[in-house]
């Protein structure tokens, strides 16, 4: 499975940028992705706490995610 990642810190932001940039990424690789996981949190809130926590817990080998940037991630995952 192939999961694309956003994360925006506030409503006044979108998700439009970053899944533009996923979906640029992945075509250029030939990726599909499968999945999406979108959340409007802080990255700072611990990752156990977002959706992002979900996801890790549900991954397997060979799955990717793929984010805009590290950054979305958070402090927690870096």
């Amino acid at each position: 499975m192939i999961y694309g990642y956003i994360r925006v810190s506030s409503d006044k932001q979108t998700v439009e940028n970053q899944r533009f940039e996923i979906e640029r990424f992945c075509q250029a690789e030939g990726l599909k992705v499968d999945g999406w996981i979108e959340e409007t949190i802080s990255g700072t809130r611990a990752y156990d706490k977002r959706e992002l926590g979900k996801l890790l817990r549900q991954v397997e080998k060979d799955d990717l995610i793929v984010c805009a940037e590290l950054s979305r991630l958070g402090e927690a995952c870096l």
